[in-house]
């Protein structure tokens, strides 16, 4: 990778020669928009299917290769089977190869019994990707306007199931949100309070437009408007500052409600501009090209960003 940057998560995706029943607007995996079941795109990269025993065994040699590798993440998309197929997998997963196993679960297919099958089997993290911060975007693009099955209320229900499945306040639960779906500042701030208050992480991802889907028009957010939302996030996940003391002008957050040196001191730490998500998990250059990194357009840095890294956040910022 780019800068010597190092996978610390091998991501996994469960296919289906069906595909997926939903319909997001920015996904590659979206019923109207992937050609085939094999080789979808998502998050900048095709996802070549192989068999179980095959990713098994290659895991066992990448890990003995690169020590660096120390979990496992297992995505499910929206299919009947996926449940019952994500216990299997993370079974095997857990008992062939050693390794921590996290998970992507969808709610709209995962009921909580489910979860807690899914605990049962190993998974020692659990996610859920609710992508939007707002429930009309998620209408727009995943739900009734998208022509999808998803809704607001059954993920929102599903963050809260997993809690209780997997504990609160224990890194066990994130929430995955985009930035850069049309939500203000503000917007997704209050979400990530939202999030916390319900006892999950939130990780953070920056849009990038999948080619052949209905927004791959679309530009990725200002990296300001990213910058301001990083430190907001960070100041909740780490230094207990709440949504409720910011605050916002026109939609965009102007004051954090804590003391200028505290931002100062974490701006210059520089983790509030890393890859937020389970430990281990980096997912380098996900949200932007190599080349945009090279130009200083790295939106998480997969790495603790060094002094000229930051240098370069502060103008961002």
């Amino acid at each position: 990778f780019y800068r010597n940057a190092k996978l610390g998560c091998i991501n996994l995706l469960m296919e289906y020669e069906e595909g997926c029943l939903a319909n997001c607007q920015y996904c590659g995996q979206g019923r109207e928009i992937a050609d085939t079941p094999d080789c979808r795109s998502l998050i900048r990269v095709e996802w070549p299917s192989y068999p179980l025993d095959e990713v098994i065994e290659a895991i066992n040699v990448a890990k003995a290769k690169y020590p660096h590798i120390t979990r496992v993440c297992v995505g499910a998309i929206s299919h009947k089977r996926a449940p019952r197929d994500m216990v299997l997998i993370v079974a095997r997963i857990r008992k062939e190869t050693g390794l921590e196993v996290s998970t992507l679960v969808t709610p709209t297919v995962f009921s909580k019994e489910d979860l807690e099958a899914v605990r049962e089997a190993g998974a020692e993290n659990m996610t859920v990707a609710i992508d939007c911060s707002t429930p009309e975007l998620f209408e727009e693009f995943r739900g009734k306007d998208a022509k999808g099955p998803h809704t607001w209320e059954t993920y929102i229900n599903g963050i809260r199931d997993a809690v209780e499945v997997m504990g609160p306040g224990t890194n066990a639960v994130g929430v995955h949100l985009i930035i850069g779906l049309g939500e203000t500042e503000e917007e997704a701030i209050r979400f990530i309070q939202e999030c916390y208050d319900m006892g999950a992480r939130v990780h953070l991802f920056s849009f990038f437009p999948e080619a052949g889907s209905p927004l791959e028009d679309q530009p990725q957010p200002p990296m300001g408007t990213y910058r301001r939302i990083q430190v907001a996030r960070h100041l909740i996940d780490r230094d207990g500052a709440r949504a409720d003391a910011m605050t916002f002008q026109e939609g965009a957050v102007v004051d954090f409600g804590v003391p200028q040196k505290v931002t100062e001191a974490m701006v210059e730490e520089g983790h509030a501009f890393m890859t937020s998500g389970c430990p281990g998990c980096n997912r380098p250059y996900a949200n932007e090209t190599p080349s945009q990194a090279a130009e200083g357009l790295l939106r998480n840095y997969p790495f603790v960003p060094n002094e000229e890294d930051v240098g370069l956040i502060r103008t961002q910022f």
